[in-house]
């Protein structure tokens, strides 16, 4: 079979197998993206459980908060869009770093090397929708991206042997994702990858690094000192709670190839006071300050004349002006 990956990245190792929490790793993501060269960068690794919702996301809408705490699930928020995830020792995280700015043609290269991957091994994959692998119709691999400057960060899931059980009572979805799947909870729409190979998680995390790099870097001490300082900026209460105002008025709605959008719309004498998006969408920017600028103290009906010539597809990947007035006029 003719594949597609090409083996250039350079391997990130760390200096020790000590066990490390979800935010290190995204830090680390953060601070290879400085030191990435032209051919990029790569690394593989798990946590024990722990629930990471979406920059964009409402914690209490996504994550059965209670739960987590009771079983000692870890919860945090990360920098990137997408949605919630819940992460085991069964589930292969990955991590992919290049040079450059098209994020959306580096994270449709990567979605196909995965999927490529999965067929020379014998198992029947293919990319689908905005963001997963699939196998037989139910998702192996979800996966999301944001950018630095000149540096894209794609990360993603691998789900080999994760519980699904307990993935299903830490994560609480929101009903318009279930039923814009057609199906009745969360384990009915995943599947582990140990269910379609004989490799072992071993064996299979070896296949991927040697299908997607060439050499190696192993990280130094000064190296592991700088990443925890970025990891402490996962840990500020200001970005962990995000900046979800109160509202008064809530519009929602899957739209397609574009995610779930929820925007909360504070109101006062009929006029909008303030406006905030949450949701599992991909930003490239954020577009609430303009939106705020140019909607406060207007009424909803007018915005169909005052973003005429606002392209919010330039801030949210997919999405365009007529569905967003739509959507809040609804």
């Amino acid at each position: 079979m003719t594949t597609i990956i090409l083996c250039c990245m350079e391997h990130i190792l760390l200096p020790d197998s000590r066990e490390r929490r979800l935010i290190f790793y995204l830090a680390m993501e953060e601070y290879v993206a400085r030191i990435v060269d032209d051919d990029g960068a790569f690394f593989l690794w798990q946590v024990s459980p722990t629930v990471i919702f979406g920059r964009n996301q409402l914690m209490e809408a996504e994550v059965n908060v209670s739960f987590c705490r009771e079983q000692g699930i870890k919860i945090f928020r990360r920098k990137s869009g997408g949605g919630c995830v819940y992460s085991d020792w069964g589930n292969i995280m990955i991590s992919y770093i290049t040079k450059g700015e098209n994020v959306a043609e580096i994270f449709n290269r990567y979605l196909s090397q995965v999927a490529s991957l999965l067929k020379e091994i014998g198992v029947n994959a293919m990319v689908s929708g905005r963001n997963d692998v699939q196998i037989g119709g139910k998702k192996v691999s979800g996966n999301a991206f944001y950018s630095l400057p000149g540096r894209s960060i794609v990360h993603g899931t691998l789900l080999f042997s994760t519980d699904f059980e307990q993935m299903q009572m830490a994560i609480t979805p929101s009903a318009v994702k279930l039923q814009s799947k057609g199906v009745a909870s969360v384990r009915q729409h995943v599947t582990n990858l140990c269910d379609h190979t004989d490799m072992s998680i071993a064996e299979f995390k070896q296949r991927l690094i040697s299908s997607f790099c060439h050499s190696e870097r192993m990280l130094t001490s000064d190296d592991i000192r700088e990443i925890e300082e970025i990891e402490k900026t996962y840990l500020d209460e200001s970005f962990f709670s995000g900046s979800n105002p109160s509202y008064e008025i809530t519009k929602s709605a899957k739209i397609s190839g574009v995610g779930e959008i929820m925007v909360g719309i504070e109101m006062r004498a009929g006029e909008v006071k303030r406006l905030s998006l949450s949701g599992d969408y991909f930003a490239i920017a954020d577009p609430v300050e303009e939106l705020n600028r140019r909607l406060r103290g207007c009424r909803l009906e007018d915005a169909v004349t005052i973003l005429a010539d606002f392209d919010i597809g330039k801030y949210i990947v997919n999405l365009t002006t007529e569905q967003f007035i739509n959507l809040i006029n609804s």
